[in-house]
């Protein structure tokens, strides 16, 4: 649990030397971090594998620890967090097996002003989910969340006020490719100006697909493809859109985090190639100003080591 300061010269990278990256926590003990989102007040919740456990760390704090927030019932792993009302969340949960889920869930997590208490609720249930995984609020009704289901290539519509629940749209684009080593489809999942971002892992494909204002398609459904991953070694997990400049900035394994321009240009802006800076990115989240951002990863083995490494928090700047 230590913090470290690094340089990017480490990465053999030129055009990443102006920035800085530091660790600001790892877990001592193996626990994959899946997902991350940012509070109103700075703080980063970290969604995990562990138990159903939701943590939260103040990347201000001179020595940033994993707070656990709460266990979610019933839940043995958790995946996408969104906020759905003031410091409150949608938080993703299941029984997992293997690339699927028994007892999806969306559990609500909300925090009350000047207390350390949190109030856990269900929202819904899935039982015809199989793999839920990234998911975002609709900006004009944000108790409505769109979640992606990574094994039934659909994403799925829940309103977290009354518990409705429906799959909106079904599409290839969503699938995984036939007979593929990890069999993840549509994976991260974020709304941005109308229309629903996403990844998917087996595809190595980042697309979009219009929506309306309360969350249904806009039109016939058309998924359009903005980029296609260059790199075959590798694959893309969440992410997070620059609400400024619609850049993406993706977690992408095994050692990376990529930028996609609205064109579709892809720059890896962290890590890279034989990189031990961040071992199995799985999110990244903005800070409040934009220009910093948070890494968390899964942690693994490098190099065909016997080690194993824990899950990281990194930052790094822009």
């Amino acid at each position: 649990m230590h913090r470290t300061l690094l340089r990017l010269a480490l990465f053999g990278s030129p055009a990443l030397a102006a920035s800085t990256v530091k660790q600001l926590f790892n877990f001592t003990t193996y626990v994959d971090i899946e997902n991350s989102h940012l509070r109103p007040d700075g703080n980063l919740l970290l969604s995990t594998f562990a138990n159903g456990s939701l943590y939260q760390l103040d990347p201000a704090s001179s020595n940033p620890q994993a707070e656990l927030v709460a266990v979610m019932p019933g839940a043995t792993a958790l995946t996408g967090i969104a906020a759905i009302g003031t410091d409150k969340y949608a938080v993703i949960g299941g029984v997992r097996g293997s690339f699927e889920y028994d007892n999806e869930t969306v559990y609500t997590v909300e925090f009350t002003r000047g207390s350390a208490n949190v109030t856990v609720g269900i929202a819904a249930t899935l039982p015809d989910a199989v793999m839920l995984n990234g998911v975002d609020s609709l900006p004009s009704f944000p108790n409505v969340i769109l979640a992606a289901d990574s094994r039934v290539a659909s994403i799925w519509r829940v309103d977290a006020d009354t518990g409705a629940v429906a799959n909106i749209l079904t599409s290839d684009a969503f699938n995984a490719t036939e007979n593929a080593t990890v069999p993840i489809g549509i994976n991260g999942l974020k709304i941005f100006n109308g229309s629903v971002y996403f990844t998917n892992t087996a595809r190595a494909t980042f697309g979009r697909v219009a929506i309306t204002d309360d969350g249904y398609p806009d039109g016939d459904g058309e998924v359009e493809i903005i980029a296609t991953l260059n790199d075959t070694a590798s694959d893309w997990d969440d992410f997070v859109i620059d609400k400024a400049t619609g850049v993406a900035y993706i977690a992408q394994a095994n050692s990376a985090v990529a930028s996609i321009a609205p064109d579709g240009t892809q720059t890896i802006v962290l890590g890279g190639d034989n990189s031990n800076v961040i071992i199995g990115p799985t999110s990244v989240t903005l800070a409040l100003d934009n220009t910093t951002a948070y890494v968390t990863t899964r942690g693994g083995s490098v190099n065909n080591s016997t080690f194993q490494f824990s899950g990281q928090v990194v930052e790094f700047t822009l």
